[in-house]
This record gives C-alpha cells, structure tokens and sequence, in this order.
C-alpha cells in the first residue's frame, strides 16, 4: 500500500490506519498474520487495551473477509476499487457489525478522513456514501443463497473447496459447526513443564498475579489463558510454562517414552512439541531436526529456557535426507508433518484463503516421502507418531493407508483412552481426530505405528 507522508503524520497513532497497514501486508504482500503483529506490537508502545482492539480488528476482517464482500458488493455494484480502499471498507464494515462499542458514526467519520488524506476529496466522498448505504440498508441475508457450499462459504468466510471437503464426510449441520468454531476468537493455551499433578498449584499461582487461566479439558498438562499474556508470567520466565496448542500437546505422550531410549524429532519447530518430548527423556537422547535455522535457533532458546537443552540435538536438515552418525537407528520417531495447516484457521486466517486443493496434492506426496525416509530410521519393534494439523482426510488417513500398503511391516498400533485420549476424539483405525469444534482447539490428527520385527 502506498502511504502519503502527510498520511504517516496525521494517522500514526491512529489504530485504525495502523490495521490498515497490517491488513496490506498480511493480504497484499502474503506475510503471516502472526508475524506481522507480533512485529509490530513489539516496535510499538500500545496500551493492553488498544493492542487487544488492535488485534481483534485484523483478525476478525481477515476472517470474515468473503462475509465483509458479501455485504459490500450490493454498495459497490461492480466498481473496481484500489486495494487499500477495499481493506479500508472492509474493516468499517467489520467494525460496524460486530464491534458494538464503537459507534458507527464515528466508524465513517474517521474511514472518510483516512480516504480524504492518503486518497482525495472524491475518495472520501465515495467512502462516505458507501458506508452511509450500508447503514441505511438491510444486510444481504444468507438465506437467499440457495446453494449449501457457496451459502457456508460466504457466511463463513471459506473456500468452496473446504466446504466440499467436509462435507464429503459430515452433514451440512456438522460442518456448518466446524465452521462457526473456525471463526471463533481463540484464546491462548499454555502447556505445564511439571508433573500434571502441580498443574492445580499453577493455575493459582497465575491467578493470584492477575491471569484468568482455567485447567484444560483436553490435555492433563494443558492451561488456557481467557486474560493475560502468559508471557509475562513468573511461570514462564522460569520454563514452567510454554505457549502450545492443547492439541498438540496430546503427541508427545503419545510415543510412550519411558526415558532411556534414542528419539528422533524430524520437523521439530516451533518447539513446543520438541520440549514436550525432551521433558520425558531420562537417560536417553532425543535428536531434533527442522530445515529452517531460524526456526531451529526458536526451539534451541525453548530448550534453554525449560531447562531442557542437556537432553537434546539440534541439526538444521531436510527430514527426507537426515542420516545419523554411525548409522544410529531410533526407538521412537515423531514426525509432525508439513502440511496444510486448515487445522490452524482460527490462529492464521489467511491459510483457508492462500491453500488450494494443488497444494494438499502436493502435500500429501512430501508426506509419504518424510514416512518412507523415517521408516529406514526406526528400529524394529519401534514407534512412529504421525501427527498434522490439518483436516484433509489426503494428508491423514490416505496417506497412511498408502504407507502401510508399501510398508507392510508398519501396522496402526490404536490409540485408546487408556492414553489419556478422550473417546469421542479416536475413530475406528484407533487413530485421533480432533475437529476444532469439539474442544474449540486446533483442528489436528495423530497415528500410532508400530514397526513390526
């Protein structure tokens, strides 16, 4: 987007313009939501009040993106707009519809004043009156879309593709709640580097500084965090906590360490899956790979912190042509594949519109060729935890399937509750599914495989 100098001055420490700007770069220029902001809100001295408003409006345009064109298609009647000025709208009408605080008043007065010094006098004109429309005028309904995949993916923000995918396997009121629950505003989770039984002690430590923190229904080591950034904890600084997703959380255990054996984590980033890991290791060893060094370098500041870095071996590798030293086989390998990352809509909503159906293709052939490399690396008698964090049955069961045709050696080894599994999340292979609308957690899966003498 191109920024007028005057623009810079009359708007810098305008929220705002300030999303406006984060909006081009996450939707314009292809750079990850997260990243974005925890760049900017780290350069910039916003107040806890103004950096939540802050978030809560990039988020929520991003993830109602196809809903905001729905609504403003009637108001713009086919007029081409230059990209800045259809973000700008965009995020009015957001503000507009489910912001309730802000009157909508002083919504298009400050959307016009933007238009009028980075655009013109004209542009501000057409921003005021398509806004002023909107507000006199009865919203589009949903109701009038009479195809089901083209109504959800409206209503909800999502590729046609994704509503076709699931509902190939759920029914309309399925996924229309799967739906709903991916654009849901998500709350942060913690995992606890204790015993599960310190995890009481924990929580009321954090609430006695001030966080709003409740025990996970999911993962016995889990923490969610309502208010607060646990980041600025006691329990933090001191590598009692790591910021994770509880579906994740559910991997580690997963492999059944026992603490003695040599363990290999191929696509270790960002980390917290890796110090899950290491925090069981005893007398063993656990290897840990990632093909980024930055991100590597992420998991080696987690380890330090933890206390955990006496126990691990980082090496910056492509899984898919990693050899040990003296042709050292592993008990246990965790491979938490590259995938499409859909299970990930309600943290990073430009995925559902970046992915296409190529890419999960494209995907799933890079993870049998990660299954077949690890396979030449396990020892017989050894486990294999696959995991994703995605909801495409190509990247999970299908590519499973495949593996195992090849590999008639690797046999499913079913998840049970006796794991610490909630039932309703294993399906019939004895394989976990955790849809995001269960737990309101990350969409993700894992498999078990035991390679057999």
């Amino acid at each position: 987007m191109k920024t007028k100098q005057k623009s810079e001055k009359k708007f810098k420490d305008n929220l705002r313009w300030q999303a406006l700007k984060i909006l081009d770069q996450i939707e314009h220029q292809h750079q990850y939501s997260n990243v974005v902001l925890d760049r900017f809100l780290t350069e910039t001295d916003l107040s806890d009040k103004d950096q939540r408003l802050l978030v809560k409006i990039v988020y929520g345009v991003i993830q109602r993106r196809y809903t905001l064109d729905y609504y403003l298609a009637p108001l713009l009647k086919g007029k081409k707009v230059e990209d800045w000025v259809g973000s700008l709208l965009r995020l009015s009408v957001y503000q507009i519809v489910y912001l309730d605080r802000i009157p909508s008043h002083a919504v298009v007065n400050e959307a016009v004043s933007i238009a009028k010094v980075n655009g013109h006098q004209g542009l501000g004109n057409f921003v005021n009156g398509v806004l002023r429309h909107f507000l006199r005028n009865e919203r589009p309904s949903f109701e009038k879309i009479q195809n089901p995949v083209k109504r959800l993916s409206i209503q909800y923000s999502v590729e046609e593709w994704i509503v076709e995918k699931l509902l190939a396997g759920k029914t309309l009121d399925e996924v229309e709640n799967i739906l709903v629950s991916l654009i849901e505003e998500p709350f942060v989770s913690a995992r606890i580097n204790r015993p599960t039984e310190e995890r009481h002690n924990i929580l009321e430590e954090l609430t006695a500084e001030g966080f709003s923190v409740e025990a996970s229904p999911l993962s016995p080591y889990g923490i969610r965090c309502m208010k607060g950034n646990l980041i600025h904890s006691t329990a933090f600084s001191k590598g009692i906590l790591t910021i994770q997703d509880e579906s994740s959380m559910l991997v580690a255990p997963l492999g059944g360490i026992q603490g003695n054996e040599q363990i290999l984590d191929a696509c270790s980033a960002p980390g917290g899956k890796a110090t899950h890991i290491a925090s069981f290791v005893k007398d063993g060893h656990l290897t840990a790979l990632d093909i980024s060094e930055g991100k590597l370098k992420k998991v080696a500041e987690h380890m330090e912190r933890m206390d955990l870095a006496d126990k691990v071996s980082l090496f910056v590798s492509d899984a898919t042509k990693f050899y040990p030293k003296n042709d050292v086989l592993y008990d246990i390998i965790y491979l938490d594949a590259p995938c499409s990352g859909l299970g990930l809509m309600r943290r990073k909503p430009e995925i559902k519109y970046l992915k296409t159906q190529d890419d999960v293709i494209g995907l799933a052939q890079i993870q049998l060729q990660l299954l077949e490399h690890m396979s030449q690396l396990l020892k017989d008698g050894g486990t294999l935890v696959y995991s994703t964090c995605t909801i495409t049955e190509e990247e999970n069961e299908s590519v499973l399937e495949r593996f195992t045709e090849i590999h008639p050696e690797f046999s499913i080894e079913p998840i049970q509750e006796v794991d610490n599994i909630p039932s309703n999340l294993i399906n019939e292979k004895g394989q976990v599914r955790v849809w995001p609308n269960q737990y309101h957690t990350d969409g993700f899966f894992i498999a078990r495989l035991k390679k057999n003498n």
